[in-house]
């Protein structure tokens, strides 16, 4: 009895040491993003301003789009709609302020949403900067497809 159980926790363990890194995840595009500016108010947060964009089939049959997004910090985990210049007419990209892990930081998400048929695709990513940088590259890392 006490084997067997002994094979079981070691069987569990085995398994734990196996589990991948789930933090480390596949990059699938990369959106270069530009003009970032921010500005904060006391009391009230900040809000921000940038370019974005992402050529046609970055992954299979993604459209293009460039869209300028403005986030607020208030607003954090609230999409806010960006305002796309060129983009499919089933196509759309949202931004999200999200809490960094030090004050000195930005940390955005970003979603392009677009329709094929009958299935609707979100591509997403976050990324976290410097609050005075003026670009950076958003990792696309998620990419789901809903009947």
């Amino acid at each position: 009895m006490f084997a067997s159980v002994l094979a079981v926790v070691s069987t569990l363990a085995a398994s734990v040491v196996g589990v991948p890194n789930l933090a480390a995840r596949e990059v699938l595009a990369t959106w270069p993003a530009d003009g970032f500016k921010q500005e904060c108010f006391h009391p009230g947060g900040c809000t921000a301003v940038f370019n974005i964009n992402a050529p046609e089939e970055y992954v299979k049959g993604a459209p293009a789009f460039k869209a300028v997004c403005h986030p607020l910090s208030a607003d954090k985990d609230s999409a806010h709609s960006c305002e796309t210049i060129t983009a499919s007419d089933s196509s759309y990209v949202e931004s999200v302020w999200e809490v960094p892990s030090s004050d000195d930081l930005v940390k955005l998400s970003i979603f392009h949403v677009w329709n094929q048929g009958e299935t609707r695709y979100n591509a997403s990513g976050s990324v976290e900067f410097p609050a005075s940088a003026t670009s950076f590259e958003l990792p696309v890392t998620s990419l789901t497809a809903v009947l």
